[in-house]
């Protein structure tokens, strides 16, 4: 007799049936990749930090003035906000070099200040913070494609924090857009680069999208793109598309030049358009925006204020890029990545030379982006040992020097001083001894932690643990302390638009006037360039109502009669009690800060008296 054949789950026949039945049966949920688990922790990364930035934020100049343009562009002015320039008096000048910057942040503030009834200031700040969101989320996806995601979530950590772009998510102005617009158009060329040879229409429409979004909103800085792709191209290998005898474009520079084409044929209407109208004044505002004060100029300056912690990192990081392009083979991911990123910090270093008036804040955190991709490509490759422990031993003295320098404004000033030729004084002999005191503990110090781990790798991991912790708590910490400062003028102006609206509730106003008294003598043209904030707000709170601008209390004698609201705003002389009683006014608001009081017509029984 023949034996049956056996049909148990170790049977041929059993084995086949399970193998049947697995090819039929699908699992509930699929299995996530692992990259895959690092987008959600990008998102949180690229949220939280700004939202909670939100709770400070300032009303710094330009930003009233791009909030006026917002509501010119609500009131109807879409395409022109230059004319509402005629009712601001003395402030028109300021407001109309504004009004002639790229339109998409103003649309968008308009947009924001439609979806509520109050206009509310913040709404212009919403904008800027979305922009800054995908920033960030930008910044990740630049690293995860070149890197993996594991850098790509560090860099976007390290931009995320950086409190330079913090504070721009603050303010209504248009540098994180700009910046967005920027990014998005060179991950287009990337994606392009890493496609050779795939269908690649989406990545080019991405660019040619995101280049338009940053000339409308930066202008001219946008345009950085095309060096960054024309030295990078040069960097690369033989192209495998173009053959050996006869040389042509690779695809992807070709794509870069459609985006560019059709990016300019997006914008070039209401270039046209500015320019039929304005001119030459139109192109020389557009190529010299308003900047805001304080911002650094020199390179190393740049450097050291953007990133201190991470600094040493990524210059490191530059310079292992280098190296590994010039003696690579090939243009394998790691290569192409880290010479795109270095042909980018390079061009961003030497944007201010090319724009000597662009936009300064839009060109550091243009700068920052880069430098934040290579150092967190340095902490990733010594996390995982591909980079010797035994780097640790110069990175970290030099990390804690340009932390030193950043911290210490005692410091600064003391080399400032020497490098001017200044006579030193016993404090700045004192403040260099100290700084190179730390310079020769930090080293002594490092070198023997080096020592001390150089047999053990559990002491080696925890020395590299321990530096790499510090560099992401030092830029946390950093962030985080900027946008806990506000200034005392934004707080002043909160509190009276919101007495100003409670008393618009109870009995709207029907004459708005702000009194600027001007010290005798002085002329206007000698006055300090005004900010905007108050007319700002003022126009936000109550848009229908014409603001009247007075330079003497007496003149407020010759106000129309009816519900008035009286803004003293500057240092000089206030409202004597005497015009006041005659002029039937109280006070509704008492500046802390000695700016911006303000007085309404005096209500009895819930109506005022005319007087």
């Amino acid at each position: 007799m023949v034996p049956m054949q056996s049909r148990g789950p170790g049977s041929s026949a059993g084995r086949r049936c399970s193998e049947e039945f697995a090819r039929v049966a699908r699992p509930l949920v699929r299995p996530t990749p692992r990259g895959s688990m690092f987008f959600p922790l990008a998102v949180l990364v690229a949220v939280l930090p700004g939202l909670y930035a939100l709770r400070c934020w300032d009303l710094n100049p330009p930003g009233p003035w791009w909030g006026l343009r917002g509501l010119a562009a609500l009131d109807g002015r879409l395409l022109d906000q230059v004319p509402a320039a005629s009712g601001m008096g003395a402030d028109g000048r300021a407001f109309a070099a504004v009004a002639m910057q790229p339109p998409l942040y103003a649309w968008l503030e308009a947009a924001m200040l439609g979806l509520g009834p109050a206009r509310s200031p913040l709404a212009t700040i919403l904008p800027s913070y979305l922009a800054g969101v995908l920033v960030v989320l930008l910044v990740y996806w630049h690293g995860r494609l070149w890197r993996g995601a594991g850098p790509g979530l560090m860099a976007a950590a390290l931009t995320a924090f950086n409190r330079d772009l913090l504070v721009q998510m603050q303010q209504a102005t248009p540098t994180t857009l700009g910046l967005a617009g920027l990014l998005a158009a060179l991950l287009g060329y990337a994606r392009h680069v890493e496609a050779e040879g795939r269908p690649r229409a989406g990545w080019l429409l991405l660019g040619a999208l995101g280049l338009a979004v940053s000339l409308l909103s930066v202008g001219a800085l946008a345009l950085l793109a095309v060096p960054i792709v024309v030295l990078h191209q040069s960097t690369r290998g033989p192209d495998p598309w173009s053959g050996a005898r006869r040389w042509r474009p690779s695809a992807s520079l070709v794509g870069a030049g459609l985006a560019l084409i059709l990016a300019l044929a997006v914008v070039a209407p209401w270039h046209a358009m500015m320019s039929g109208r304005y001119g030459g004044a139109f192109w020389s505002a557009l190529l010299a925006p308003p900047q805001a004060p304080g911002i650094p100029s020199g390179l190393a300056t740049r450097l050291l204020d953007l990133a201190p912690a991470s600094l040493a990192l990524g210059l490191f990081a530059a310079a292992r890029a280098i190296r590994r392009a010039l003696v690579a083979e090939g243009d394998d991911p790691g290569t192409l990545g880290g010479t795109f990123w270095v042909a980018w910090l390079a061009v961003a270093a030497l944007a201010p030379a090319a724009l000597p008036a662009g936009p300064r804040p839009a060109m550091s955190l243009f700068l920052l982006v880069p430098l934040n991709l290579l150092a967190a490509q340095a902490m990733t490759d010594l996390a995982s040992r591909r980079i010797p422990a035994r780097a640790v031993s110069w990175l970290a003295p030099a990390t804690a020097i340009t932390m030193a320098w950043w911290f210490s404004m005692d410091l600064r000033g003391s080399v400032a001083g020497l490098v001017r030729g200044e006579r030193p004084v016993p404090s700045t002999a004192l403040g260099l001894h100290l700084g190179l005191d730390l310079v020769i503990a930090l080293a002594l110090a490092t070198r023997g932690l080096d020592r001390w781990s150089r047999r053990r790798d559990d002491r080696r991991r925890l020395v590299l643990g321990g530096f790499l912790g510090a560099v992401v708590a030092v830029t946390i910490a950093s962030g985080l302390r900027e946008v806990n400062f506000r200034h005392r003028e934004t707080t002043d102006l909160l509190a009276l638009r919101e007495s100003i609206l409670r008393q618009h509730r109870a009995r709207p106003f029907t004459v708005l006037a702000v009194v600027t008294p001007r010290p005798s003598g002085v002329k206007p043209a000698d006055l300090p360039p005004p900010g905007g904030r108050l007319r700002f707000l003022l126009r936000s709170t109550l848009p229908d109502l014409a603001q009247l601008d007075l330079d003497r209390p007496e003149e407020l004698l010759a106000l129309p009669p009816g519900r008035r609201l009286v803004v003293f705003a500057g240092r000089a002389e206030r409202l004597a009690y005497p015009l006041q009683s005659r002029l039937n006014l109280e006070a509704i608001h008492p500046g802390r800060s000695g700016l911006l009081d303000a007085y309404a017509t005096a209500m009895e029984g819930g109506r005022g008296v005319r007087r």
